[in-house]
């Protein structure tokens, strides 16, 4: 609506109702995947903000992680003016402080697969806004150990704010089940070390892919280079199982380096020493062997394939508290459905 020169203003005495009105969409966080490309109301707790960041001359950003009592975990990326609407006092390390954010007029966007929220010209934000929906949150929060376990871990983790989201938002599920869902989380056993002679290779230390021997010197085909140098990588594969069943993964080079911590290249000079291999074989084991750990898959690109190995993004000490917890809560869900 524009109001210009030559517009009549004119004030409604007796019937209300004869005013129109315009009301946003609430929408829970689980269902914004239904939602793209409109603008929402929201309301949820602000597990995280980031610190602000400045985009060319005139332009500001600031990152914020929130969740609703659906248990999602949301991003919510604010512009320019909004990035000031929760000061540094607002939030701070106590998980028994959580500000509570109504927003209203909010972009739902996509990005690779990920929904995510942002502010545009005719967004409305509030903080700690008291009503009985606000009101009704906050209680919920003050009451919910798991919910302060999920704050407590956002502003503890060394991980980046959207694999943190990820992680957050993977569903549990057991192995029997991956075929049928999306990105998950599985807590299970490695209980095999697939091609335990082939877990280090040298690749192109530009592109980071596997170089081949050309006669007698190491080539780079994405590159198409020959006599490259090159830097060790690690890349394993496991049988994981849990009480279901099993599955084959792969764990990728950074994320096999921080599990063992131990670089590539110490492992590199340990495979040439006397009884070597059977060294790198023990410092494996000692890691991951006969431990249980949370594993965080990505789904299927196509059909699932028993005999493919997928590509594992995470691996977590299980936290068995909150474990119990979340299986608490899961049953208590159920009873009440």
């Amino acid at each position: 609506m524009t109001i210009a020169a030559e517009t009549i203003v004119i004030r409604e005495e007796h019937d209300d109702t004869a005013i129109p009105s315009f009301f946003y969409n609430l929408v829970a966080f689980n269902q914004f995947h239904v939602h793209a490309n409109r603008t929402d109301m929201v309301f949820g707790l602000v597990l995280y903000a980031s610190p602000i960041e400045y985009v060319g001359e005139h332009s500001a950003k600031r990152d914020f992680a929130i969740m609703d009592k659906t248990w999602t975990t949301i991003k919510l990326t604010l512009w320019n003016d909004f990035v000031h609407i929760l000061g540094d006092g607002h939030l701070n390390t106590d998980s028994n402080f959580c500000p509570i954010l109504f927003a209203c007029g909010l972009h739902v966007k996509s990005f690779r697969g990920r929904t995510y929220l942002t502010t545009g010209f005719y967004s409305r934000l509030y903080v700690n806004k008291v009503d009985n929906v606000t009101t009704s949150l906050s209680t919920w929060y003050e009451s919910n150990k798991l919910a302060k376990k999920r704050v407590a871990g956002f502003r503890s983790t060394p991980l980046s704010l959207q694999s943190f989201i990820d992680i957050s938002n993977a569903p549990r599920i057991r192995l029997a089940t991956f075929y049928a869902v999306q990105y998950c989380r599985v807590i299970a056993n490695v209980c095999h070390l697939e091609q335990a002679d082939n877990f280090i290779y040298e690749a192109c230390h530009r592109c980071l892919k596997k170089v081949v021997i050309f006669q007698g010197v190491p080539k780079c085909e994405s590159c198409d280079l020959t006599n490259v140098l090159t830097i060790p990588r690690l890349l394993f594969r496991f049988i994981t199982c849990d009480i279901s069943g099993c599955l084959k993964v792969t764990m990728l080079h950074d994320l096999a380096q921080n599990i063992l911590r131990c670089p590539a290249t110490e492992i590199k000079l340990l495979l040439q020493q006397p009884n070597g291999r059977t060294r790198v074989m023990e410092m494996i084991f000692s890691k991951l062997g006969k431990k249980s750990f949370s594993w965080i898959i990505p789904p299927p690109i196509e059909e699932f394939n028993p005999h493919h190995s997928y590509t594992v993004s995470y691996v977590l000490h299980v936290d068995w508290a909150e474990e119990c917890m979340w299986l608490t809560k899961h049953h208590q869900n159920k009873l009440h459905s």
